[in-house]
Parts: structure tokens; sequence; C-alpha cells
């Protein structure tokens, strides 16, 4: 299964894990390091009550630093991070 083929499948998938009112702790980058190791391509959601403080991009921005990951892409309030750096033509 190449890169597009598990981007797509992370696309239309259900959520990974899902970010609350508690925001990022330890314990949440924690898991989603070990999702990254496993899946290398995550979709993570963001309820309305995370993003109430700190805009979704910011939230993006600060889980892909904590975890060395990069965005692929965001649309709503749901997030795909790799640990694959995405390709120029991606």
């Amino acid at each position: 299964m190449d890169y597009q083929d598990k981007y797509k499948k992370a696309l239309l998938s259900s959520p990974h894990c899902i970010l609350g009112k508690k925001g990022i702790s330890e314990d949440f980058i924690a898991h989603i390091a070990s999702l990254l190791k496993k899946y290398k391509i995550i979709k993570i959601k963001v309820l309305k009550s995370a993003t109430s403080q700190f805009n979704i991009k910011i939230l993006a921005d600060q889980i892909s630093k904590a975890t060395n990951s990069y965005i692929l892409d965001i649309r709503g309030r749901k997030v795909i991070i790799s640990i694959v750096q995405p390709k120029d033509n991606f």
C-alpha cells in the first residue's frame, strides 16, 4: 500500500483519536505517538469544546510539533497527520 492509498484510507475512515475539552496533555501526546508508530497516518477529531480556547490550526500545529509529525490536511475539525514527510506533488 503506497502513501496516497494510506492517506485516502485515513481520510475516509473514522477518527483514530478524539481531542476533547481537556486539551493536549502528555497522555494524549503519548497516545498519538503510539498511533503514529502503528498506522503512520492518523485522523484526529477535535471537539467544539477543545476549540473554545484555541484555533484548530494552532491545536494541529501543537500536536505535530509535540509528536515530530507533519500536518497533511485540516478539514473542518478533523486533522490528518503523518510521521512521513509529504512529497511535493502530494
